[in-house]
């Protein structure tokens, strides 16, 4: 018996070689190219699951070294605004100390802590990356209002001395103030300005609560500090009492009390401010922990994947060159047997 072949069948077959064989060639043009796995799913088969849970894990954590970096600047920005305001206390505090029983320089003194506690607000309203880094929670918010004629805090420090003395700070009548008088007042009324509720209600839009963060697949610790810090509270009213109480019409025994006050509270808080400054470089120092444990991780998974889904680039080039001479004499072969007819030979 004898076989039937036709020039079509013929025809058919090769060009079904030809796709074949083109589909393959650009499959391995792209291995090449790429380095990786034409379609992985395909090659790897039943391993496909490994690598989609390896990949996913991989930009976990890589999603985790990154926001690990915003929290290292945000960090780096808050230690260092609380040094710089601990260090702004210390020269105060010893300028202070050399006000006490002398006149001289008061005036000097009371403008220049006007300029620190300015100067202290605007640090707790320092902002990194659109967020206000010591608001606590509500970190679209700053964190403190301005100290100035019109604001709540100063509305409230007035209104305070007012109702105690019976008159304004800048009336000539602060000069009947006794040292123990001003004692009273500023253990009592005015240092209820900044407890909890009138320091809320007055000063401060931060929250107690301050900001946490994922640091690692198990770990999550704080990363901000709130401006409702005790140590924050006492700069503040050290700094308004010796702003806002400094009248030159006051007599010296009472400036005294103001001043020792001040002094003793600037003490208390730097003290608070430095525990402050050290749980923040902890902070600091497990981030940068967190990241390099992280980055040890992904530098296996990346193993892991590259085993998995990447080819050997020398054995794809090899099996690409082939694929290309194949389909050139493949086309050759085509090219001849599409000339064989037997009319040729009638």
């Amino acid at each position: 018996m004898t076989s039937y072949i036709s020039t079509l069948s013929l025809s058919t077959a090769t060009n079904k070689s030809i796709s074949s064989q083109t589909s393959t060639l650009v499959k391995l043009q792209k291995e090449v190219a790429s380095g990786r796995k034409f379609d992985v799913g395909l090659d790897l088969g039943s391993a496909t699951g490994e690598a989609v849970s390896i990949r996913a894990q991989f930009q976990t954590l890589n999603a985790i070294v990154d926001t690990n970096a915003l929290l290292s600047s945000s960090l780096d920005i808050s230690v260092k605004a609380l040094e710089n305001t601990s260090k702004a206390a210390s020269d105060l505090q010893a300028t202070l100390l050399t006000t006490i029983g002398s006149n001289s320089a008061r005036s000097v003194v009371v403008s220049s802590t006007q300029g620190y506690l300015n100067e202290l607000i605007s640090t707790l309203n320092s902002s990194f990356n659109g967020t206000f880094l010591f608001s606590g929670i509500n970190t679209d918010s700053p964190a403190l209002t301005s100290y100035e004629p019109g604001s709540t805090s100063k509305a409230a420090i007035d209104g305070s001395f007012l109702s105690t003395f019976g008159f304004a700070q800048d009336d000539p009548g602060v000069s009947t103030i006794s040292a123990s008088a001003m004692e009273s007042y500023l253990d009592g009324d005015f240092a209820d300005q900044f407890n909890d509720a009138n320091w809320s209600a007055n000063w401060s839009s931060a929250t107690d609560e301050v900001t946490s963060s994922r640091i690692s697949t198990t770990d999550v610790i704080n990363t901000s500090v709130s401006a409702n810090e005790d140590s924050l509270r006492k700069l503040a009213m050290a700094y308004t009492m010796v702003s806002e109480l400094g009248s030159s019409d006051m007599s010296q025994e009472a400036f005294d009390v103001v001043t020792t006050k001040a002094t003793e509270l600037i003490g208390s808080a730097i003290q608070g401010l430095n525990n402050v400054i050290g749980q923040v470089g902890n902070a600091q120092a497990r981030v940068s922990d967190a990241s390099d444990r992280i980055s040890i991780q992904t530098d296996l998974l990346n193993e892991r994947i590259i085993k998995l889904e990447n080819v050997d680039t020398t054995e794809a080039s090899v099996k690409l060159s082939n694929a290309v001479t194949q389909l050139e004499l493949t086309y050759i072969i085509t090219s001849r047997m599409q000339n064989l007819s037997l009319l040729n030979y009638l």
